[in-house]
């Protein structure tokens, strides 16, 4: 799958903070990015930023076109909110990238980050505000089955950059039902090597469809979306596929986008279809 990125869409309200994103967004100059939609909100709701006093959606398109030359960068603004925004301006591009804080609690703390990545129909990249600690490996948390949009985007950043690819499981003890206990609770080991055999399947038909990518494989016990937060001090991205999306109603999402220190790639089950339903439009042009 293809997965080059040519038009971007940009959060830019003052609840996102915006250095961060637009750095990702730079560091990926030269890739093939064309254009960039920079969001704001009405200008009477808008902040100034900057010396110059500049409402922030400006700002931001400023910082773009100086860290992107000869990018088109263009800024819309909605008097609605800003979630269904984003949403409804990304439709129409590849990605969509949004900044949130790490030092607050609040809406941008896996809350709203994660509602409208949860929900879009590209995939979206969620940049916490620095300093970022550690830039390192690509980390792919691993799904049942593979998310082969998921496995695209992180084979993709490990070449892009040269840099490791880390398969991780994130597995934990199912938890007493309404029935009892499942069958793998009485049996700890029995879950424990069903997983590690996941991983194992997971790892080795990745490396025999990207023999030039640098694989390790990581298995880690623990609630999972907490376990992979844990691991994004080691990494320079982080992608997760639909199901861990899907799972808990988006519980191991929140998790995730709560804790991060590093960029998170969501890639949400209506960015499938909307691929899907691209992908056919084209065949049948052709």
């Amino acid at each position: 799958m293809d997965e080059q990125w040519t038009s971007v869409t940009l959060a830019a309200d003052a609840a996102h903070p915006h250095d961060e994103a637009v750095r990702w967004i730079a560091a990926r100059a030269g890739t093939g990015i064309r254009h960039v939609r920079v969001v704001g909100v009405d200008p009477a709701l808008e902040g100034r930023v900057g010396p110059d006093g500049k409402r922030v959606a400006e700002h931001v398109a400023d910082e773009t076109r100086s860290a992107l030359p000869g990018v088109d960068v263009e800024v819309v603004r909605h008097a609605g909110p800003a979630a269904a925004a984003l949403l409804t301006e990304s439709d129409t591009t590849d990605l969509l990238v949004i900044g949130t804080f790490r030092s607050r609690r609040g809406s941008t703390v896996g809350g709203e980050a994660a509602r409208v990545a949860g929900r879009a129909a590209v995939p979206t990249v969620v940049v916490p505000d620095g300093p970022h600690p550690i830039d390192g490996d690509v980390v792919l948390a691993v799904e049942d089955p593979l998310d082969e949009r998921a496995v695209a985007i992180a084979v993709d950043e490990a070449r892009r950059t040269n840099r490791r690819l880390t398969l991780l499981r994130a597995w934990e003890m199912p938890v007493l039902t309404r029935t009892g206990l499942t069958d793998f609770a009485e049996d700890p080991d029995r879950w424990r090597l069903q997983n590690k055999a996941l991983l194992a399947r997971a790892s080795t038909e990745i490396a025999g469809r990207y023999p030039d990518v640098r694989l390790r494989s990581l298995l880690v016990e623990g609630r999972p979306g907490r376990a992979i937060a844990a691991h994004t001090r080691h990494a320079s991205l982080v992608v997760l596929g639909r199901g861990h999306v899907r799972v808990l109603s988006g519980s191991v999402l929140r998790d995730v986008l709560h804790g991060t220190v590093s960029p998170v790639c969501v890639v949400p089950p209506s960015a499938h279809e909307a691929a899907a339903v691209t992908a056919a439009a084209a065949e049948a042009i052709g």
